[in-house]
């Protein structure tokens, strides 16, 4: 197959409350070790696109895959000042050899920065992308997302961004992975869903 023409996915990754929250004052709520460690066993090597309030929260791009941020402004944008959260979801440097051009890449418009990561993906010979947040982008994209790494925490939380109510009807549970809670560190039960949009 051409590779200009080659199929990309379009996928969005998230973990959400039972009440679909997914954060608080742009910052992580909750602490899953596990779900961190999915989060990049799933999306290293493949384009990610995010928000600007995402990125400012991680305060540099995340490595080993390319980061397109969408904003309308683009001043004062962080690149090499690495926040609590990115510490928490990158403990370690990438492996030395990786020779991915992280980014961060700007885009104004959502459309051109889809469109972008497409094309990265065919030029990195990976067939999907994906949605990393926040609340707006997820809202924005989930009409045309086709697969969804959706974790659901078995507790409700107070906070200020959520995801957009899902129609499960619209999807299929492609794999389902369940954790058991862990109340030494207060943490909650929580699934790994991978839903795929049906085709009907």
């Amino acid at each position: 197959m051409n590779k200009s023409k080659a199929p990309i996915t379009l996928s969005s990754i998230v973990a959400i409350a039972r009440n679909h929250v997914i954060g608080k004052d742009n910052g992580l709520i909750w602490h899953l070790p596990e779900d961190l460690k999915h989060f990049k066993r799933t999306t290293l090597g493949k384009p990610i696109l995010m928000g600007r309030k995402s990125y400012e929260s991680l305060g540099k791009p995340l490595p080993g895959r390319p980061n397109i941020v969408i904003s309308r402004a683009f001043q004062n944008m962080p690149n090499d000042n690495p926040t609590p959260i990115y510490k928490d979801m990158e403990p370690e440097e990438p492996e030395a050899e990786r020779k991915i051009n992280e980014g961060p890449f700007l885009y104004a418009s959502l459309e051109d920065g889809i469109a972008v990561m497409k094309d990265m993906a065919r030029e990195m010979g990976v067939d999907e992308v994906f949605i990393t947040g926040g609340g707006q982008i997820y809202k924005e994209t989930l009409p045309y997302t086709e697969r969804l790494y959706l974790t659901v925490l078995d507790r409700e939380y107070e906070g200020d961004t959520f995801f957009p109510e899902l129609n499960w009807n619209e999807w299929n549970i492609a794999a389902e992975e369940k954790h058991d809670a862990d109340p030494v560190h207060d943490r909650p039960a929580f699934t790994f869903y991978t839903l795929e949009k049906n085709r009907n």
